[in-house]
């Protein structure tokens, strides 16, 4: 099977290459991927910022189908139009786990991080995880289900009322998403940016979403800062309101200087939002297929996996908002 690989342990040692199909184990089953997205973490792994030892494959949001399952797994068909979680395992006995944050587990493995991830041709996951795609929601629209579930998993961790005034800072992938999500639960939501971000705005407008210029002071009772710089986050706690919610989505990756004292001052309940967990993706799904989030305006375009260095330099451009690898194969048919 084709596969993009990281074959040394440095920044850009990525190359497309030749490498065996991999076989599941007991317990566990083969994904033939038909769409992989292509995210900021993999873009920090291309660059060095995230540093994984070893030749390994990157890709963690994806779709695709059945390909074979492992000895003692039932319940899929081959053939079934999938998406699936990153995570791989966990320990399932710590605090976290039994309380059902197991993304919070400090022993937890991930696809696309300590395992072979989805930027080939078939990927080993954990049946777990795996969601299957209901009617109506396409298999590209399915590869995006991981970031809309980080998006959805955010939301609900504010509980918004249709009377909320959201402000959304940073109008990337998720800080779209967010949006759509808070939306689809009523929320008013406004969306803003820098002049830099002239094709996300742009696509926030097509989706509905209003665009400001500035975000003011104190007009919003949840604010959720989703750039992960430090003038977001300052420009997020100097609009939310007295009293107000205040969600931190994006990430920073390296620390910041922000004004602290307003939490203070301003008695603001604070959230920090960590990926998903398995209820976040049958919402996620849910929403995608009852039309309240539309995430097709999201995906710039398609490409082969040989096509990948170009996609992944377009993106870190922001000449495209997200870009998908496409696996071609007479066994993916869209749902």
């Amino acid at each position: 099977m084709k596969a993009l690989v990281r074959y040394e342990d440095k920044a850009g040692s990525w190359r497309v290459e030749d490498r065996d199909r991999p076989v599941p184990g007991p317990g566990e089953v083969l994904i033939r991927v038909a769409y992989a997205g292509i995210c900021g973490s993999d873009l920090h792994m291309y660059r060095g910022v995230f540093i994984v030892p070893g030749q390994f494959v990157s890709g963690h949001e994806f779709s695709g189908t059945v390909a074979q399952l492992g000895e003692s797994v039932s319940g899929f068909e081959p053939g079934e139009p999938v998406t699936v979680e990153h995570t791989y395992c966990t320990c399932g006995s710590c605090r976290v786990c039994l309380r059902g944050d197991y993304q919070l587990c400090s022993s937890r493995e991930s696809i696309g991080f300590d395992h072979d991830g989805a930027f080939a041709e078939y990927v080993v996951v954990n049946p777990r995880y795996i969601h299957r795609l209901p009617e109506g929601v396409a298999l590209s629209w399915g590869a995006l289900t991981e970031p809309l579930a980080c998006a959805v998993h955010a939301v609900r961790m504010v509980r918004p009322e249709p009377s909320d005034r959201v402000l959304v800072v940073g109008p990337g992938p998720i800080g779209l998403l967010t949006a759509m999500v808070f939306r689809a639960y009523n929320a008013r939501v406004d969306i803003v940016g820098t002049p830099n971000d002239g094709l996300r705005l742009e696509t926030a407008r097509a989706l509905g979403i209003t665009v400001i210029d500035s975000a003011g002071d104190e007009g919003y009772s949840i604010v959720a800062e989703c750039s992960g710089s430090a003038g977001g986050m300052n420009a997020a706690l100097k609009a939310v309101e007295k009293g107000g919610s205040y969600l931190q989505v994006g990430i920073a990756g390296k620390p910041v200087t922000i004004d602290f004292d307003q939490p203070l001052y301003k008695e603001l309940k604070m959230f920090g939002t960590y990926c998903h967990r398995y209820e976040d993706w049958e919402i996620a799904l849910d929403l995608m297929a009852r039309g309240l989030v539309n995430v097709e305006p999201l995906i710039s375009r398609t490409v082969a996996l040989e096509d990948w260095e170009q996609a992944l330099e377009d993106l870190e451009a922001q000449k495209a908002i997200k870009v998908l690898i496409e696996f071609e194969g007479e066994d993916h048919e869209e749902s």
